[in-house]
């Protein structure tokens, strides 16, 4: 099973590899402004130009992996629920949710009269049939036991039934789901890209060849999917929120790897929001006060670490684990891209609900780590360089990425305590292949990009024994410790949010403690727009939140260029204009 924050990690770190580029030194162009700046009456019409570095995976809710084709996913397929832009789960293709049973049941009643791309009616056996494809053992699904609470899950998991026992349709607009057992995030869990509802031509199990299609804001226009090139999404008319989208199009150019050539195509107004800059270009728009309303950085939305195999030596040893954890200077490393760059020192980051900004978490103490090592038995003497671990440490990373550059920071402070790091350096699938495979590597580079806004999504991934797996695992430091793993399942099945905040700062103390993980920084993308792009907010969750953008632009060359496409649309696809 490909694990959905593997993508993720792999596009932030081409990201931050990439921004390391410096930009030219020519002043900045004057923004574009919008031509009714006073005017706060959303217009309809006109195609939002985009760019991303990295590139859509699938168009298939169950399969996607990475928060980027997740969001473009949100804008193809709608959910029984949602994230609205605090992160709170409300409400979306079902125009009520009700709890059952003291938490063990959701009913959900449908919106009546929403229509699929394709025209049919959403029914409640659409969102049955949805979930059992989506979760079904034959498809390739990384975020699956994300579901276990629901009831038969196991046994449709491995093939003992041919239907979810937990999914019942109670009419053609009401559908229950009951849970084996209290869980506080499946609601959250539910408004991911996975169980996003597919239209019947989807069928009942996975297809590698499925035409995109559900009964979110917008759909793939025909043809408008060069894998690696281009995605183009066009109005849905028949969407349920009536005006909306405003948008006639989206439009990404995918792997667009250069971020000079990115910035280059902004400043002309061919694209209208970027978020892959070089570093210089970011410090300009930065430093700019013509700009200061239209640009921000991303709230953090994860963390970057080192893992340690806890069963792999000198990893099994928690007081070697703790050395490193205090030997890490996170000052130094935030230098090496200040602007785009936060200290993290705990599993959950800054910005998340639950985090303790009153709990340090890990700290550089050099003394300190110095002090573990001799409790380890590997006492080292900076005067002389003698003592330590006597053999070298062997860390594998992927080229390119960021982790090049903070590995050789990480390698020079272990050295000081007598950890000698040997840098391994290879391909992403051979870096993927041994870090999720049990005794294959002692050290690597880590990281995690939220699913949902909540600490379990960080917690149980990572650090309880139920994520350890022999070939797939999720749990990279292969680390079990029974009273994380009770905390964990009190936390999930906990009702009052203040006794499940404290199971998740207990849990987080002891695994900063233990130090299965370095945690080191969370890499924040710096995002710019255009002044007449309106009403664009950022969101908890979602990269790409444009349903209720709109555009207020003066038709000028580039919105000529586009007119061939917009006459296309409005001809062949029913677009109004």
């Amino acid at each position: 099973m490909l694990s959905a924050r593997a993508i993720e990690r792999t596009l932030v770190a081409l990201a931050t590899s990439l921004v390391v580029l410096g930009g030219c030194n020519a002043a900045l162009e004057a923004p574009f402004a919008a031509a009714h700046p006073d005017d706060e009456t959303p217009r309809r019409g006109g195609t939002l130009h985009l760019a991303s570095i990295a590139d859509i995976a699938t168009l298939d809710p169950p399969i996607a992996s990475d928060m980027f084709t997740s969001s473009v996913i949100r804008l193809v397929y709608a959910g029984l629920v949602d994230f609205d832009r605090n992160g709170n789960v409300v409400p979306d293709l079902a125009s009520r949710v009700d709890e059952v049973d003291d938490g063990l049941a959701y009913r959900f009643t449908l919106r009546q009269g929403v229509r699929f791309h394709d025209g049919a009616e959403l029914t409640a056996s659409d969102v049955k049939r949805s979930i059992e494809r989506a979760l079904s053992p034959t498809t390739p699904s990384p975020t699956a036991s994300f579901y276990q609470s629901i009831e038969g899950y196991d046994a449709y998991a491995s093939k003992k039934t041919p239907h979810l026992e937990g999914v019942e349709v109670e009419g053609r607009y009401l559908v229950l789901i009951r849970l084996h057992e209290r869980d506080s995030t499946f609601l959250p869990a539910l408004a991911m890209a996975a169980l996003r509802v597919t239209c019947p031509s989807a069928g009942e199990s996975y297809s590698p060849s499925l035409s995109a299609c559900g009964a979110g804001p917008f759909r793939v226009m025909p043809g408008g999917w060069e894998r690696g090139r281009t995605l183009t999404l066009v109005r849905n008319e028949s969407y349920f929120r009536p005006g909306l989208p405003y948008l006639d199009a989206v439009t990404w150019q995918l792997n667009a790897s250069n971020p000079a050539s990115q910035a280059f195509k902004f400043s002309r107004g061919e694209i209208d929001v970027v978020r892959d800059l070089s570093q210089t270009d970011t410090i300009r728009y930065e430093g700019d006060p013509r700009w200061k309303s239209f640009v921000a950085l991303e709230p953090v939305h994860g963390m970057q670490g080192d893992s340690m195999n806890t069963e792999i030596p000198p990893f099994d040893n928690v007081e070697v684990r703790r050395a490193v954890a205090a030997a890490i200077d996170r000052d130094h490393i935030v230098m090496l891209k200040s602007s785009n760059l936060t200290a993290v020192t705990k599993p959950v980051p800054p910005g998340m609900p639950g985090y303790d900004p009153h709990f340090e978490g890990q700290r550089y103490d050099y003394a300190a780590a110095l002090a573990h090592m001799k409790k380890a038995g590997y006492p080292f003497d900076p005067a002389t360089g003698q003592g330590g671990w006597p053999a070298p440490i062997v860390y594998d990373l992927a080229r390119p990425s960021l982790q090049e550059l903070t590995a050789m920071s990480m390698q020079q402070d272990l050295a000081k305590i007598g950890l000698r790091v040997q840098l391994r350096i290879s391909s992403l699938p051979t870096l993927y292949s041994l870090t999720h495979r049990r005794g294959k590597s002692q050290m690597s580079p880590q990281g995690w990009e939220e699913d949902f806004p909540d600490p379990s999504n960080f917690l149980e991934p990572l650090f309880s024994s139920k994520s350890i797996g022999e070939e797939d695992t999720l749990n990279y430091a292969f680390y079990r410790n029974a009273a994380v793993d009770d905390a964990l399942a009190r936390a999930r099945s906990e009702r009052d949010p203040a006794a499940r905040a404290r199971l998740y700062e207990q849990t987080e103390r002891v695994i900063c403690d233990e130090a299965p993980w370095a945690f080191e920084f969370a890499y924040r993308f710096f995002q710019a727009h255009q002044p007449y792009v309106r009403n664009l907010h950022g969101h908890p969750v979602w990269i790409a939140d444009v349903t209720d953008v709109w555009l207020d632009r003066e038709r000028d060359a580039v919105a000529r260029k586009e007119a061939p496409l917009l006459r296309a649309l409005s001809a062949g696809l029913g677009v109004a204009r």
